[in-house]
């Protein structure tokens, strides 16, 4: 593994695993999360989240998961990447998150998601659902999740579902109209504006055990109109910039360090 004390960093700060101890707040995934966890704890059934590749779709749904896993009053599941051949299948699927054993017909295993759900309300619980890659689900599948939001009491839905995906999700969800009358809330994650591009750098050198900026400001503006704010492509020139640091022997990367590591980048 590559040293980085010399950085003053203790481990890697621009990983491109979804890694919830670096993500980073910005204002509208603040507001996002706002949304989601409103929905959720009034119970009002689902919530959508948006947003192009790399804008951070899939470390939000992390974080949120681990959110409601470490609350004793919720009981979660997190799906990655729901792609299966049919609605049984993910019926299925979503039941054996929660321990729920598969059934022969999908009516016999929705009877026995809704008599679970009900017990989780009657004990007093939450029950949330995070659908994570969702612009994968298909036809019917859809239609599960309208059947399951259908499941409440007189005043409060027994599932609460979160569907974060592309944009294509949007589209989909403009032709299931029964479904998008359901949703609660919308979010659209955009990329980073230039401010936040510099916080977001920051935070992860700061989380990766450097206190003070490791980059100077031509930097900073070089990786924001290279990347155009989108985290991924930022955290893809962190990635190349820091063994170009190391073999220089520097202490603060400047823009043309950055340079270096961009005109590398395009070279792949």
């Amino acid at each position: 593994m590559l040293d980085l004390s010399p950085l003053g960093l203790a481990e890697p700060p621009f990983s491109l695993s979804p890694d919830p101890r670096f993500f980073f707040l910005s204002a509208q995934h603040r507001t996002a999360l706002a949304k989601i966890t409103y929905t959720a704890e009034q119970r009002q059934g689902l919530s959508v989240v948006y947003g192009d590749i790399g804008v951070g779709k899939t470390t939000i749904a992390r974080r949120i998961y681990q959110i409601y896993n470490d609350d004793p009053a919720y009981e979660a599941a997190y799906m990655p990447m729901p792609i299966f051949p049919s609605e049984f299948q993910f019926l299925k699927a979503i039941c054996s998150e929660f321990g729920l054993p598969p059934k022969r017909s999908k009516y016999a295993q929705i009877e026995l998601l809704n008599a679970y759900l009900v017990d989780i309300w009657e004990q007093g619980k939450n029950t949330v659902v995070i659908i994570d890659e969702a612009q994968s689900l298909v036809g019917q599948q859809f239609e599960l999740i309208r059947q399951m939001l259908n499941f409440e009491s007189n005043s409060q839905k027994l599932i609460q579902i979160i569907l974060i995906g592309q944009n294509e999700l949007r589209n989909k969800l403009r032709l299931k109209r029964s479904l998008q009358s359901r949703i609660a809330t919308r979010s659209t994650i955009e990329p980073l504006d230039m401010q936040d591009t510099r916080n977001m750098i920051n935070f992860r050198v700061m989380v990766a055990g450097r206190q003070e900026p490791l980059f100077t400001e031509d930097a900073f503006q070089l990786i924001y109109d290279h990347s155009k704010g989108m985290p991924r492509d930022v955290c893809v020139i962190g990635l190349n910039v820091l063994p170009l640091a190391l073999i220089n022997g520097v202490n603060i990367i400047d823009a043309d360090l950055v340079q270096q590591a961009i005109a590398e980048i395009g070279e792949d």
